[in-house]
């Protein structure tokens, strides 16, 4: 199928009335590689798109594997799919889950949404960690403080991205932005050491929109991924020279879970992962083959593995602050379904706070530019918010 180029899509609440729909995303797989086995995406960041990464990566692994795939969103009060929303009901899906996809930033949920997570790594769950859930929870408060990215308790210092995925979001002791988002793209490719390694089978090189970030991996990991800032945010080859080579992602093969216990466990972190970024080939196959070895499936490992995105794909622009509203999980329920809905509508234009926050997001994304520019030609004007861009 066509991938469509990025494009920012932002709903409205239209007409919205029906109460709480607390049911996950779920696609249902049969033969193949996955036949019999559960994964569990929890997709719920404030910036990076993630509630569309996650359905768009799970439909591979069902549709075209046979996995039993359930994506649980963060919602809003009306049961509409909210980026960092502090509602996530559906955790309780991990309680057969046999690998969890993990991709959250900021998280801070009622306890007992949180306690099922915490239930999967007590009993050593293996894990693909990628982007922002290196500081997956932030203002957790009371019981689950400690999963906290900043909780500097020496029971669990760093929070649950630390402990599990080995690093938090600091910049001395873990990691940091190392580039420009919106402006400058990277290209990520297999560590020379990894290149053999099963979750690399395939990978050359893959490109991400996603901007750079400079990550220190733990000392008992294993380094597969490194990656080169751009002067440019599209795919090219010239390379910021003024920005070093960087890890990109590793393996490891433990983790301490919430209660402090050492569990031997497969873990796979990616410093990428916006849904822009599956426009990569590549960076398709990087994630799926993530989760094939993290579950223990490496020996079905091929280069040849079709990683073709099922159904329509619009990956939104990513921003923080600025995302979809008012599509529901069961909009994304068939193969045929697009992510996101093409109905989905640009909202959020009347507020001149998040629409100054437009720049550098429309910049490379001339045909977001123009639609906007088509509904709202004075933000262009001289004086305008959006003058120069």
């Amino acid at each position: 199928m066509k991938l469509m180029k990025p494009l920012l899509i932002l709903g409205t609440l239209i007409g919205l009335t029906a109460p709480l729909i607390s049911k996950p995303l779920v696609y249902e797989g049969s033969g193949g590689i996955g036949e019999g086995k559960h994964i569990v995406f929890i997709a719920n960041d404030h910036e990076y798109r993630s509630e569309e990464t996650c359905p768009a990566l799970a439909k591979i692994l069902a549709k075209r594997f046979g996995f039993k795939c359930t994506v649980i969103f963060g919602l809003d009060e009306k049961g509409a799919i909210k980026g960092g929303g502090k509602n996530m009901p559906g955790t309780e899906a991990l309680k057969d889950a046999d690998m969890l996809f993990f991709y959250s930033r900021f998280m801070d949920l009622p306890d007992e949404q949180v306690d099922h997570l915490v239930d999967y790594f007590e009993r050593g769950g293996p894990v693909v960690g990628v982007r922002t859930s290196t500081h997956c929870f932030n203002g957790q408060e009371g019981k689950w403080e400690k999963l906290n990215f900043n909780y500097t308790g020496d029971d669990y210092m760093g929070g649950l991205g630390e402990q599990i995925l080995g690093i938090t979001w600091h910049k001395e002791r873990g990691q940091s932005h190392y580039g420009s988002n919106h402006v400058m793209g990277c290209r990520i490719t297999p560590v020379a050491s990894a290149k053999g390694h099963p979750i690399n089978t395939g990978v050359k090189s893959i490109h991400a929109y996603s901007g750079a970030y400079k990550s220190t991996p733990p000392a008992d990991a294993t380094p597969l991924l490194e990656v080169q800032v751009l002067n440019t945010f599209h795919a090219s080859d010239d390379i910021n020279t003024e920005k070093p080579i960087v890890n990109a992602g590793w393996t490891r093969d433990f983790y301490v879970a919430p209660s402090g216990a050492k569990k031997n466990a497969r873990v796979v972190y990616a410093s990428y992962g916006a849904s822009e970024d599956l426009l990569s080939e590549d960076g398709r196959r990087f994630l799926i083959n993530a989760c094939l070895w993290a579950g223990g499936w490496e020996k079905k490992i091929k280069p040849n593995l079709n990683v073709d995105i099922v159904g329509g794909f619009a990956p939104s622009a990513y921003n923080n602050g600025v995302g979809i509203s008012g599509v529901k999980p069961e909009e994304l329920a068939s193969w045929e379904s697009q992510v996101m809905p093409k109905n989905a509508n640009i909202g959020g234009l009347s507020d001149p706070a998040m629409v100054a926050k437009l720049g550098r997001v429309i910049k490379n994304r001339p045909e977001l530019r123009a639609r906007i520019a088509g509904e709202h030609p004075e933000y262009f004007v001289k004086g305008g918010l959006l003058e120069g861009f």
